[in-house]
């Protein structure tokens, strides 16, 4: 392994990753021994390795990385600004999306905790600055539920990641997200068929329960004509085997957070069905109080779950659901998802090169993450094939060590308003703050109040997507759940980054909705 640091032969970098390379092309090629070349933000030939070298690459740094090339994972549902929050103990089986928000400990240790950390400049760049290097460390390059919109108009989700909603990119066609139900009114349909025209990805919260209300979801979009092929049905829990049908039919999408719809509702969609209808799908983590931390989790739930159904769902066509498929279900299969020429450069590489390449994604934990990059930029990774990968010696990478393996972030990006914010450092401002929610509250309120000038913005308010108003517009305590924000937890604990920890499997023992067989298996799986 070159372990030097690289000299790059023109302005734009130039380098190479050996070991296993696993396309996920059309023809789902493996190469047992090849190579991936990169310039800049680009990928230049996939390759066995041996072959004579193109000329601007006859002096690039040859990376041989010990590990399994894929390309990088696309988490296709997330709200990502709560993935600060740890695993809730889900109190009930719920029957729709409706129900559990209106709990009181929603309110006070999800619902209110993340509108204080969200609503002050300190704590929500540090919000944002975790969460992405939280996903990035798992492997995941791009991510959906990244809301950039904040009071002043910059963006705080700028550099490290891609984001759905704001691709910032010619090549990359925008999606956008729809978290509250549709109304049954004349104005809001028009908006959703507008939405639907405009979009080559609408993302939209659909059928996520196992009721009557649930399926209705589905069925006020078919009577209305609105299953269409920019539809991306997140959940689709409600959905029959008829819908799933339709939606295949249509060229809609479906986004499956299988974890999520066990911890809340005791069970998922049928795999059968879904498989049966032939519906493109992908996987999504949701969010980490009632979710995964990252997609290799969700990946080891769905295993376990295609498993528990008795339905033959292949490691292969999981893999695609978090690459290839994903891809095409954002309307970006020309761009990312394989590794292949003239190919965005996202990629993931995963440590050793033994036994099946798909089932060694899915059972990967984040120790095994060897490098993640981004549009040709390395991230993430071991800190030695980091240092392999630094064109850029004016800001250096961040260490970090994941269960004794030393690891490091280069999270710099050009125009990002967070550069002076690293990942240690957020994680410090997160704990003090989260220790004492209320005291955070009153003395950032203090501070702003003296600095801001009379009608001056508050900056860096960033703006939350899952607190649809509809979901609490009735009961008794309706009103004072949204606006109380004195009923904030005094102290919540900032979820670790990856997963496992005596706290986390506590808290996964807990959970009433969860069968005991996978509860054990997810333990063993990170033993």
């Amino acid at each position: 392994m070159n372990t030097g640091a690289p000299e790059p032969t023109d302005t734009v970098p130039c380098y190479i990753l050996e070991g296993r390379v696993v396309t996920l092309n059309s023809r789902d090629e493996v190469i047992e021994r090849g190579r991936v070349l990169i310039r800049g933000s680009r990928i230049v030939a996939v390759e066995p390795s041996g072959g004579p070298l193109p000329e601007a690459f006859r002096n690039a740094p040859r990376i041989d990385t010990g590990g399994t090339l894929y390309p990088g994972l696309i988490d296709l549902h997330n709200h990502f600004v709560y993935d600060v929050l740890t695993l809730w103990r889900v109190p009930k089986r719920y029957l729709n999306r409706t129900q559990w928000p209106r709990h009181a400990e929603y309110a006070a240790r999800i619902s209110l905790p993340i509108r204080v950390l969200a609503g002050h400049s300190p704590s929500a760049r540090a919000v944002v600055r975790y969460i992405e290097a939280k996903a990035l460390l798992a492997g995941t390059t791009t991510g959906q539920g990244i809301r950039t919109r904040v009071s002043g108009g910059e963006a705080l989700f700028r550099g490290a990641m891609r984001n759905v909603e704001e691709p910032r990119d010619d090549h990359l066609p925008a999606g956008s997200t729809r978290v509250m139900d549709l109304h049954d009114d004349a104005e809001d349909i028009e908006s959703f068929r507008e939405a639907l025209k405009s979009r080559a990805a609408y993302f939209y919260h659909l059928g996520e329960g196992v009721d009557d209300y649930a399926h209705r979801r589905y069925a006020d979009l078919a009577e209305h004509d609105l299953v269409q092929p920019s539809l991306i049905g997140i959940h689709s829990l409600g959905l029959q085997r008829p819908d799933l049908d339709r939606m295949a039919a249509m060229g809609a999408k479906v986004v499956w957070s299988p974890f999520s719809n066990l911890l809340l509702y005791g069970q998922t969609l049928s795999i059968a069905d879904l498989l049966g209808a032939g519906v493109t799908f992908s996987l999504g983590c949701d969010w980490s109080p009632t979710g995964s931390k990252n997609l290799l989790q969700e990946l080891k739930v769905a295993r376990h779950e295609a498993a528990r159904q008795g339905v033959s769902l292949s490691s292969k066509t999981l893999v695609r659901s978090v690459t290839a498929d994903a891809a095409r279900v954002t309307g970006w299969q020309t761009q990312l998802g394989t590794l292949r020429a003239n190919a965005l450069a996202d990629l993931l590489v995963i440590a050793g090169t033994d036994g099946d390449p798909y089932d060694a994604l899915i059972s990967a934990t984040e120790k095994q993450v060897r490098l993640v990059i981004v549009d040709g930029v390395a991230r993430y990774g071991d800190r030695a094939l980091m240092e392999s990968l630094a064109f850029d010696p004016g800001h250096p990478t961040e260490p970090w060590t994941v269960d004794g393996v030393e690891k490091a972030f280069s999270l710099w990006a050009d125009d990002s308003p967070l550069n002076d914010v690293g990942f240690e450092a957020a994680r410090a401002l997160l704990e003090e703050a989260m220790a004492d929610l209320p005291d955070f509250r009153h003395r950032m309120d203090r501070e702003e109040r003296a600095q801001l000038r009379p009608g001056a913005p508050r900056p860096f308010e960033l703006v939350l997507d899952n607190e649809p108003q509809d979901v609490f517009a009735t009961g008794p305590e309706a009103s004072a759940f949204i606006t109380d924000l004195d009923r904030v937890a005094g102290r919540i604990t900032l979820d670790a980054p990856t997963v496992g920890g005596p706290d986390y499997w506590e808290l996964l023992s807990a959970q009433l909705n969860l069968d005991d067989t996978l509860k054990q298996q997810l333990r063993s799986d990170y033993a």
